[in-house]
């Protein structure tokens, strides 16, 4: 028996309870298709556009159709492309009287995709020429040139559906690229969700109830203040990971483009998670959001594994990267030295990043500020131009530490630290060697032999020190693990992820508690041997 949707006579309280109700009444008589509802349905509200790959038969119309019931007034157009389709049947037949009395060509779009909120297209790589180039503009740009006029498009979504991906080398990558969101659908794997469908069991769908309409007025709310959500720093240096890593897949690959990520999509993918965000009730973007990405980025069916991994790994690169150097950091403290004079080396008069001693992986020592100890996001000056931008200094209760950052537009100014006090806004940019913080040039404390920011620079030290060192590089670096990557996770809720993206981060999750685990026995077995 299919599940019952709930329903309730008051309109949701909230835009996530409004979007949970309508996923669970679009997914009524459905199976295994839940998540690709969800992703429609976010698609939809953020206005980008949906491809789905599969064999007939799996319910990919389906969604379009269920989809366009949740507008109010919604308008539908749906059509099955072939290689002998024409414009006319996308778009409307030409007036004849228009034609004939005006000398205007036009074409009657009532009924047609220019006037459709939400659009079907099956077998759309079929589609000719002629159809393909209008249908980039109307997806980019929401217009339709008819005749001398132009029309603004309410299209809210275009699901484009195919058994197969565009041929190479004719034509269609423009278009392929405007689908932001690629899922496969594949036919039903469960025995016993395949015989309820089979049986017809529980296919009638109930009424959509008037409060669970989504309005002109409230997609336009909905749009707009979902422009205004921030993002967490977890994800701008897991998308900083990702970009290598793609990056470095295209360059193995021989620059195929299977991994290329153009900038417009990573435009559009920040809309897409800011509404995730924003339809789950939260004010910024987070990893759950992020990990939406994963149905965004493949170009080919075969690259899917690879995307995967490299996403999974984006997330826990800072903390591997830490524990690798903890690692180092032990095995260089059993290995006996020879002393070694160290001398210091001149200073340079540039501003290179690499040159800056590193403090807990994620930050600077801003020398000689006033206020004691400050430190620098290091994420956040890798941005910074000699144009000044607004920042915020506060004190982290949780570390202990004076810290400045560079504020996220559109993202509130008290929400950058949940352990921050005294917050000051401050005006910040790129200079030589450092940074100019309100005016003031300050230089950033660089790289010497005295510096904690590296296994060579402990070298020098007593064991004890530098065990102890050792010890406080491996807290901070857990800490920051705990504090940006597993509190995401934790309790975690995203309406548009499955089980299985789940599963995908729970592994990784698993993977890296384990290499933490093992890097703490090291250091504990260390200090045992020490004492």
């Amino acid at each position: 028996m299919a599940k019952k949707v709930r329903t309730k006579s008051l309109f949701p309280s909230t835009p996530k309870e409004h979007i949970r109700q309508l996923i669970e009444w679009m997914s009524q008589g459905v199976y295994e298709k839940e998540q690709i509802i969800a992703v429609a349905l976010l698609c939809a509200v953020a206005g980008e556009n949906m491809f789905l790959l599969g064999p007939p038969g799996t319910a990919k119309s389906m969604v379009a159709s269920r989809l366009k019931m949740v507008f109010k007034d919604g308008k539908s157009f749906d059509y099955l492309m072939s290689r002998f389709s024409t414009p006319d049947e996308i778009f409307g037949p030409i007036s004849i009287s228009r034609l004939k009395n005006d000398d205007r060509y036009e074409r009657l779009t009532a009924g047609y995709l220019p006037e459709a909120d939400v659009v079907f297209l099956d077998e759309i790589w079929k589609a000719g020429p002629s159809i393909q180039n209008t249908l980039l503009t109307v997806i980019n740009e929401h217009i339709f040139h008819n005749g001398g006029r132009i029309m603004h498009t309410p299209m809210k979504v275009l699901i484009a559906a195919s058994n197969e991906l565009p041929a190479k080398d004719e034509g269609l990558e423009a278009l392929w690229d405007r689908f932001l969101v690629r899922m496969v659908s594949n036919c039903i794997g469960n025995d016993s969700s395949f015989f309820k469908m089979i049986k017809g069991v529980g296919v009638d769908m109930s009424e959509l109830p008037e409060s669970l309409y989504i309005t002109d007025d409230r997609y336009s709310v909905w749009q707009n203040e979902s422009k205004t959500v921030g993002i967490q720093d977890s994800v701008v240096n897991a998308i900083k990971a990702l970009r290598k890593s793609l990056a470095a897949l295209e360059k193995e690959d021989g620059n195929q483009l299977r991994y290329y990520t153009s900038d417009r999509r990573w435009r559009k993918a920040f809309r897409l998670m800011q509404t995730s965000a924003y339809l789950n009730g939260r004010g910024e973007i987070n990893l759950t959001d992020y990990l939406l990405l994963i149905h965004s980025f493949w170009n080919d069916v075969e690259c899917i594994p690879n995307v995967l991994k490299a996403f999974t790994s984006s997330i826990s690169d800072s903390v591997l990267k830490g524990m690798t150097k903890i690692d180092k950091s032990i095995r260089q403290l059993m290995t006996p030295q020879q002393q070694t004079t160290q001398q210091s080396a001149p200073s340079r008069i540039n501003s290179d990043s690499n040159d800056f001693a590193e403090y807990g992986y994620f930050y600077y020592l801003v020398e000689n500020y006033p206020d004691g100890d400050t430190y620098f996001s290091k994420w956040d000056y890798a941005s910074l131009t000699n144009q000044p931008r607004d920042g915020v200094r506060y004190y982290d209760s949780k570390r202990k530490k004076i810290i400045i950052h560079a504020l996220v537009p559109g993202r509130p100014f008290d929400a950058k630290s949940q352990n921050a006090s005294n917050l000051i806004k401050v005006r910040i940019q790129r200079c030589q060697n450092g940074a100019i913080i309100d005016g003031t040039p300050y230089a950033f404390r660089r790289k010497t032999a005295q510096s904690a920011s590296g296994p060579e620079s402990l070298q020098a030290l007593p064991v004890y020190q530098r065990v102890s060192l050792i010890q406080d590089l491996f807290k901070t670096y857990v800490e920051e693990w705990e504090a940006s990557i597993m509190s995401n996770w934790t309790d975690c809720d995203n309406i548009f992820l499955s089980s299985n993206d789940f599963a995908l981060v729970n592994k990784m999750l698993k993977e890296v508690n384990e290499q933490i685990k093992t890097i703490e026995i090291k250091l504990n077995n260390v200090v045992m041997m020490i004492k």
